[in-house]
């Protein structure tokens, strides 16, 4: 009686590595050292072997780090095309940034990429410039340029103020209320438990502020698109732009591959 609206890592990790193959001769990859990063490394190196690119080296931070200069150090010295990052996001990603920045490593050539939780919504206004040029694949940005996102986040700003945006928590909570008024809506509000999960594995929406979403109903997950973006800054604003729709209609790919 489980239905999910929000993500899995592997959606963004793995057609990111199958990018990145195509793009860089070889990737260093950082990933934090519990289950969701173990999930994003497995996903990205996954993806990016199974397109013939090449894995320059991995390293696995303690989750509790806060100083990840010797991490990129260790990167720098290796001189990967790439580093993708994954860590449990916010004060995490800007640390993971300003090491970044401060040990020249865009300087020295080497890009960064990752999924949309290094530079997420809420916290780019912490990271400044340090962000600019990050690449991720995620499902949602606040700023994306689809009407069904911009009433959604012009909804959100006349309820929270001007200056605040939704993030991809929101967006999760926004299509799952939608699914559970249309479940409701059918029954007429006499609620069966069965028939909810039948309305559930059938649920579909083309317009929801991430783009046309539905539920896989094979595994009760969401099936989505995946957007390639970077940190820019835009009419002097900073955002996750969307450069590309990475993919289409992904389907949580570990569940499809089996564990690997």
């Amino acid at each position: 009686y489980i239905t999910r609206f929000s993500f899995t890592v592997w959606q963004s990790a793995y057609p990111l590595g199958q990018w990145a193959a195509h793009r860089f001769k070889s990737v260093y990859t950082m990933a934090s050292d519990f289950a969701a990063g173990h999930d994003a490394e497995d996903g990205f190196i996954r993806g990016m072997k199974q397109a013939g690119g090449t894995v320059a080296g991995s390293v696995r931070p303690a989750v509790l780090v806060t100083d990840f200069s010797p991490y990129m150090q260790r990167v720098k010295d290796a001189h990967p095309d790439a580093l993708f990052v994954f860590v449990p996001g916010g004060k995490s990603s800007t640390a993971v940034l300003k090491s970044f920045a401060d040990l020249g490593l865009a300087k020295a050539g080497i890009r960064l990429i990752g999924t949309g939780d290094i530079t997420t919504d809420e916290e780019l206004p912490n990271m400044g410039d340090a962000a600019l040029g990050t690449i991720t694949a995620f499902h949602y940005a606040a700023v994306a340029d689809r009407p069904a996102n911009r009433a959604f986040v012009a909804a959100w700003q006349q309820e929270y103020g001007a200056g605040e945006l939704p993030n991809f928590v929101a967006v999760a909570g926004w299509d799952g209320m939608d699914a559970i008024y249309r479940a409701i809506s059918a029954q007429q509000g006499r609620i069966d438990p069965e028939r909810t999960m039948a309305l559930l594995k059938a649920y579909r929406n083309p317009d929801s502020p991430r783009g046309p979403i539905h539920i896989d109903p094979d595994t009760r997950d969401i099936v989505q698109n995946e957007y390639l973006r970077e940190v820019r800054r835009v009419d002097g604003r900073v955002g996750n732009y969307e450069m590309e729709t990475l993919a289409t209609d992904v389907k949580d790919p570990w569940k499809a591959f089996g564990k690997p």
